[in-house]
């Protein structure tokens, strides 16, 4: 073939691709070795921001703090709980087991977590104050803490919500209602989107039987957290007392979910009861019955109910008394009457189911024992006429909690005692009384004993 062929017939061929890297062409994909690089740098900042974050019990004691203050206490036990054999010896998580236990109530407890921070090094300040927010919102408040309290809401970062929630209702707890309802109004301005202001201030109403500005509250606290189930239950049992039974059940469901779920069933049982749906209502009442008086318990605090009835077996025995079913019925009520034996309603369906079975003489008795109670809480209604014309007549609020303490209610009855403290705070007869009915549960609990040293001291002071 000549060189002239041969050139003719290579230029016909394509042109060779050229070395060069076209602008528009595909990126070479990584390697699996350089992903894995990325992979594991990636990781290795995660671990340095999560050590620096506190680690496994930062991120615990975060998730617990953000439930204690969104109220949310089984949640932020429950953390608490399970990471207990990692961080037994973190401070800030004994300091939060305090803080959970002190927002429901436990002081005992509380003051053994309160310790065991101290122990292992927590600020000594931040203890003073939480041991402070304790004694206040059990009313047992000086003029010295409550100056503290205002300071410290003027702190920069202060957490306001948290100091006006524990003040608010040591206000409530002694019947200073003007100045917790003004501090509630503060608490929405400076939080105007937290539901609790609307709540607290609904429960005071509601107390203050100013029913139509209680049910204005407590729609409002659920128009800003539709799933605020303690302002949907309290609403639910308002409108059951106004005899609106069929919006009080709506109410009620709407909070039937989680650990609230048998306290709503409770008053969903009350509600189809008064609409006539006797048989829905027992199923509901029956299933309550039969739960664990732990698990019960648990679901009304998770309304903020601690109720002294056994109102699943109250009820339902009082249904079945109607019924004609007294073997049943006395089954039932002896329940009640045990868990709580000033339960006017069960004790007098109890005696209806007793003179029904025959059984004169102990229907005899209890019949009487409702009488006297009766008679006696007649005589309360005309003392509270009197507070309520002169509320500072602190000797008509202690007759009233002396009745109400022995016939109707032991809670009301300390109740109307401690209402005293806001007219005249060092009142030796109501610390006396109050005194004495602590002394009389230390058998129950020894968390009465520091409430009898506190009533005490009052009259070790004033001589009495």
């Amino acid at each position: 073939m000549s060189v002239a062929r041969k050139k003719q017939k290579d230029s016909k061929r394509p042109p060779a691709p050229s070395r060069q890297v076209r602008s528009d062409s595909p990126a070479k994909k990584p390697s699996s070795r350089s992903r894995l690089g990325l992979l594991l740098g990636i990781f290795c900042v995660l671990a340095i921001v999560f050590v620096f974050a506190g680690g496994l019990s930062g991120f615990v004691n975060s998730m617990a703090r953000a439930a204690l203050a969104s109220k949310r206490y089984d949640a932020a036990d429950w953390w608490l709980r399970v990471s207990q054999p990692l961080t037994r010896n973190n401070s800030d998580s004994e300091f939060l087991r305090a803080q959970s236990a002190r927002k429901q109530g436990d002081l005992d407890k509380m003051a053994d977590r309160l310790k065991s921070a101290f122990d292992k090094g927590f600020d000594p300040k931040r203890l003073d104050r939480e041991q402070t927010l304790a004694l206040v919102s059990i009313g047992q408040m000086t003029s010295k803490m409550e100056e503290d309290l205002r300071k410290w809401m003027l702190e920069p970062g202060a957490d306001v919500a948290e100091i006006l929630d524990a003040y608010t209702n040591g206000l409530t707890s002694i019947s200073r209602f003007d100045e917790a309802i003004l501090l509630l109004q503060l608490w929405e301005d400076k939080v105007p989107s937290d539901p609790m202001p609307n709540y607290r201030r609904g429960r005071i109403q509601e107390h203050l039987f100013n029913n139509e500005a209680a049910e204005k509250e407590y729609r409002s606290a659920i128009a800003k957290d539709p799933n605020h189930h303690k302002a949907a239950y309290c609403l639910g049992r308002l409108l059951l007392f106004l005899r609106q039974p069929k919006e009080a059940l709506e109410s009620y469901q709407a909070c039937r979910s989680g650990v609230a779920t048998a306290a709503a069933e409770i008053g969903m049982a009350q509600c189809y009861k008064d609409l006539g749906e006797i048989e829905t209502a027992r199923e509901l009442l029956k299933k309550c019955v039969d739960m664990d008086p732990a698990e019960l318990a648990r679901s009304y605090k998770a309304v903020d109910e601690t109720p002294e009835r056994f109102v699943a077996a109250s009820d339902l025995g009082c249904m079945e008394t109607e019924n004609g079913n007294f073997e049943e019925a006395k089954r039932l009520l002896e329940m009640a009457l045990k868990a709580n034996s000033l339960d006017s309603i069960a004790r007098y369906s109890y005696a209806v189911a007793l003179r029904g079975m025959g059984m004169t003489k102990e229907s005899e008795e209890n019949f009487e024992r409702v009488r006297v109670s009766r008679a006696a809480l007649d005589q309360v209604t005309t003392f509270k006429e009197q507070i309520s014309r002169n509320p500072t007549n602190t000797e008509m609020r202690l007759q009233v909690g002396k009745i109400v303490l022995e016939h109707e209610s032991e809670r009301s009855g300390i109740y109307w005692y401690k209402s005293i403290f806001a007219y005249d705070p060092t009142n030796s007869a109501a610390h006396k009384a109050l005194a004495e009915y602590y002394q009389s549960k230390l058998g129950e609990d020894p968390k009465y004993k520091q409430l009898m040293d506190h009533h005490r001291s009052f009259l070790k002071a004033s001589g009495s």
